[in-house]
């Protein structure tokens, strides 16, 4: 009996056990709370985004080659500071409720999916940032005129690519508030 108590203790110290329906409840409310908070900001970075690949886009086929380098480099440095604003969205959001711990199955499966989400969102968005940036710094010196460099080809082929920015994470929260 004693092993028996032993081992129960262990594995409820351990998390072994599962939540009660409350509990899930409670925590599923919590998770979505937390994120809550970041709402307007997140769904105004996603805008954001949607609204700068085409503006991106204009700029690499139009300013970066066409106009003066006095001009494609300001247009480059505008971009790369509105990609930079996008991207510390979904990064602090990432860095503030990575901590946050659940005991449901289903709300931490939730909570690393979200996160999985925002860690590629801001990788990506940073790599946007940086194309911009170089071609600010160094990139539009390397290239003759009329021509990009490589690598913002490389950038325009990525963002004619890119699927429409979207919500990805809200519609996750809401299917897991409707099975507690």
């Amino acid at each position: 009996m004693r092993r028996l108590t032993l081992a129960l203790a262990a594995c409820l110290l351990a998390g072994c056990h599962n939540p009660s329906p409350e509990t899930a409840r409670q925590q599923t409310a919590r998770l979505r709370a937390s994120f809550e908070q970041h709402r307007t900001a997140y769904l105004r970075s996603v805008e954001d985004a949607s609204r700068l690949v085409p503006e991106t886009l204009a700029w690499l086929d139009g300013p970066a080659v066409s106009h003066s380098r006095a001009i494609a480099l300001s247009e480059a440095r505008t971009l790369t500071d509105n990609w930079a604003r996008i991207y510390f969205v979904p990064r602090t959001m990432h860095g503030q409720l990575r901590f946050d711990r659940y005991t449901s199955q289903p709300v931490q499966a939730a909570q690393q999916r979200v996160l999985d989400l925002l860690r590629r969102s801001y990788f990506e968005l940073h790599e946007y940032q940086r194309y911009c940036q170089y071609a600010a710094e160094s990139g539009l010196h390397a290239a003759s005129p009329g021509r990009l460099p490589p690598q913002l080809e490389e950038f325009r082929r990525r963002l004619r690519a890119h699927p429409p920015f979207a919500d990805g994470i809200y519609p996750l929260l809401d299917a897991l508030s409707a099975h507690p």
